[in-house]
């Protein structure tokens, strides 16, 4: 389905657009899988203001997600 979007700043808006669905319906799951197909799709994405926030909430959001902190040091979410 990603292929049919075309190029890959479009991929990366969808993404970006799905990760801030799942995290409104709070799915700290799929809004983290959808962040890391951000960063595999278009790596400079994921460090715009806006989706390092939603890392942060992530971060901050009661649960832990594996490989979540590393994902948030590396994106600029937060200081190492």
């Amino acid at each position: 389905m990603l292929a049919q979007l075309g190029n890959t700043e479009r991929v990366a808006r969808y993404l970006t657009d799905a990760a801030r669905m799942w995290h409104q319906l709070g799915d700290g799951r799929r809004t983290f899988s959808a962040l890391r197909a951000i960063e595999r799709t278009a790596p400079e994405e994921v460090r715009r203001p806006a989706l390092r926030t939603l890392t942060a909430d992530l971060l901050y959001a009661p649960g832990s997600l594996p490989g979540l902190r590393e994902f948030a040091v590396r994106t600029g979410a937060v200081a190492a």
